[in-house]
């Protein structure tokens, strides 16, 4: 199979472009970073395109890995230069903006997909993995289409909605209280805190830390081209400004009442009580991987 990855520089293209050359796929790259592009062509030995248009004519599968205000233009870019037995797969982290485009292609007899890969580059397999399948036209097709492609991992079909929906709180809302928390302890010794943080602290540092190695461009549409995101925000900080306001006051009652509830609303879910034995996991595993 020959595919093309359009935005291979980047650091999910580079992922995919891996992936499929060690599944033993011929890999084109096409991206507009000219000279990063080619440095990646020549390190992992695939063939670089001039253009999206070139890269696209002779492939059997097209992965767009490009920023999300971007992938809508490259579809349409794309759309009449491609073999109806092409499959187009895009990988961006909101959908709303481009499941038009992609009909738009369905409608034209090209064969679609949806996809958004629930993690990030740094991932060593996809054994394990969950890859979010936005439906355009036919779920069962495309599911099967999906898993064909990607049989390592696990695929879950979901409304591009509530996708979007649910992006706003498991990555807007995430980044976000990433980006405060390094924003408020980067003007401090960074030294000194590691040395007496607890584990807490040292998870909390190290997933603040991989928030911040991220593209600040891929965030900055994660927190602003998602409908959903500011609504999130403002009722996190409601909560935080009530709980600030609690702290202040010394009502030790209402802080405790604060937190029961809260906890009590976490118990639904069957797995809330592992959440502690997890934490010490993860921190072992970290100090496993420092020695």
């Amino acid at each position: 199979m020959i595919v093309a990855i359009i935005g291979g520089a980047g650091r999910m293209g580079t992922y995919f472009a891996r992936y499929f050359l060690e599944r033993g796929h011929e890999v084109i790259i096409s991206d507009i970073r000219m000279e990063k592009a080619r440095e990646v062509a020549k390190q992992m030995r695939v063939k670089l395109s001039e253009n999206n248009i070139l890269a696209v004519k002779e492939a059997n599968l097209v992965l767009i890995s490009t920023p999300i205000e971007v992938t809508p233009k490259v579809l349409t870019e794309i759309m009449p230069e491609v073999d109806k037995c092409t499959v187009i797969a895009e990988i961006a982290s909101l959908k709303s903006k481009i499941l038009p485009a992609l009909r738009e292609a369905a409608a034209r007899g090209i064969r679609v997909l949806s996809l958004h890969p629930l993690f990030g580059p740094g991932v060593q397999r996809l054994s394990g993995e969950k890859i979010a399948l936005v439906p355009v036209v036919d779920l069962v097709v495309e599911k099967e289409l999906a898993e064909k492609i990607f049989p390592e991992a696990t695929i879950i079909p979901v409304d591009y909605s509530f996708h979007d929906k649910v992006m706003a709180l498991t990555l807007a809302l995430t980044h976000f209280i990433n980006i405060v928390f390094a924003s408020v302890i980067s003007e401090e010794d960074i030294g000194i805190l590691k040395r007496l943080g607890g584990t807490t602290f040292t998870l909390q540092y190290i997933l603040s830390g991989a928030v911040m190695n991220e593209d600040p461009f891929l965030y900055a549409s994660i927190q602003m081209d998602n409908e959903y995101a500011i609504t999130y925000l403002d009722k996190m900080i409601e909560k935080a400004m009530s709980l600030r306001n609690v702290i202040k006051s010394r009502d030790h009652k209402a802080f405790i009442d604060f937190y029961k509830e809260i906890r009590n609303l976490l118990l639904r879910d069957a797995d809330f009580m592992k959440t502690y034995e997890k934490m010490y996991r993860a921190l072992e595993a970290v100090r496993r991987e420092d020695c």
